[in-house]
């Protein structure tokens, strides 16, 4: 038993695919083309954060060349 209950079940689950196959094809695109957007931006977000660590460590560095 993994714990969860059938009332809990998301999207993944037989329930949420049958769910899924009573909408309207324009529906489910919609619903796919956000999922894609979502992705999409978290991706742009990942590599920000990523890009200002590389940069706050540039800085540290000079800082501390600076200080020598």
């Amino acid at each position: 038993d993994h714990g969860y209950t059938q009332d809990r079940a998301g999207p993944g689950t037989s329930r949420g695919r049958a769910r899924a196959r009573a909408l309207p094809p324009e529906e489910r695109r919609r619903i796919a083309a956000q999922g894609g957007l979502a992705r999409s931006l978290s991706r742009h977000a990942a590599r920000r954060v990523n890009d200002n660590f590389i940069c706050l460590r540039a800085m540290q560095q000079l800082r501390h060349a600076s200080q020598s």
